[in-house]
């Protein structure tokens, strides 16, 4: 469905509904041969690109969970209407093969990245692109958070979090920089969320210069939200500045859960 804000009318405008099913699973046929057999994609929010336009739009990013498949992503150049896959097809190809639930976010110079649910850790994983055109590319192999030197690990966590890029200023020197979030639950299951921040840096062109291994590493807990059971976790950038986080927070019995709005400051 296609909501389009009416200027004039100050009203919200719904389009057609629209059956994308047979469209998504067409992307994953080998001929005749399917090469997954079921799928969702990721929970909360959508990954715009900040850096690849084609046409009217700049280009939108699904991650998802397959069965037989790993962990694929595929991205619309059309806001939606026509899908591809991101990489080649087969499951030796994909971005994590023993992933579960996935997220994406973007580098500055267009590469994905892939941060998907591990016990204990993450499975993070980068897609960088043969040349400017964006169509072509490769993963440079998944690696697990927690197995990683000095690598991103808490407790035995069994859910997804959010996976987020934001721009800051560096309060001693006034430089502008790049914040990476990532939330997840810290405890010993689904309790604790808290959010990870890591200081991103580039080579001198503004290209990446990470891999899956030196981006897995050097990871802060910014922010202990939750000292209760609490699970599931989204955020955005807010039009105030503020870091929307909403999460999952049990107010009593477990997996009895509340949804919870908390606006964080990037000092915060």
């Amino acid at each position: 469905i296609y909501l389009t804000y009416n200027e004039t009318t100050r009203e919200w405008e719904k389009s057609e509904i629209v059956e994308m099913t047979d469209h998504i699973y067409s992307l994953f046929l080998n001929g005749e041969t399917p090469t997954v057999t079921s799928m969702f994609i990721g929970s909360g929010k959508i990954c715009q690109s900040r850096v690849v336009k084609k046409g009217d739009y700049y280009r939108l990013y699904c991650s998802m969970w397959t069965r037989d498949g790993g962990n694929r992503v595929i991205y619309s150049d059309d806001f939606g209407e026509t899908w591809n896959v991101l990489g080649e097809l087969g499951y030796e190809n994909s971005a994590s093969k023993w992933g579960n639930e996935p997220k994406v976010e973007e580098l500055p110079d267009g590469t994905v990245v892939l941060s998907s649910r591990k016990y204990n850790g993450r499975y993070f994983n980068l897609f960088t692109f043969d040349d400017d055109t964006y169509t072509t590319g490769s993963w440079m192999g998944e690696v697990g958070s927690n197995e990683v030197q000095d690598g991103l690990s808490f407790g035995g966590n069994s859910t997804n979090g959010e996976i987020y890029k934001v721009k800051a200023i560096h309060k001693e020197s006034g430089r502008i920089c790049d914040l990476m979030f990532q939330s997840i639950p810290t405890g010993g299951g689904r309790d604790n969320v808290a959010i990870y921040y890591k200081e991103m840096e580039y080579s001198e062109d503004g290209t990446n210069k990470y891999t899956p291994e030196t981006f897995s590493q050097d990871w802060t807990e910014g922010k202990h939200v939750s000292t209760k059971g609490s699970a599931y976790s989204t955020m955005i950038l807010q039009a105030d500045g503020r870091l929307g986080f909403y999460f999952e927070e049990e107010p009593g019995d477990a997996y009895s859960y509340c949804l919870v709005y908390i606006p964080y400051t990037i000092e915060d």
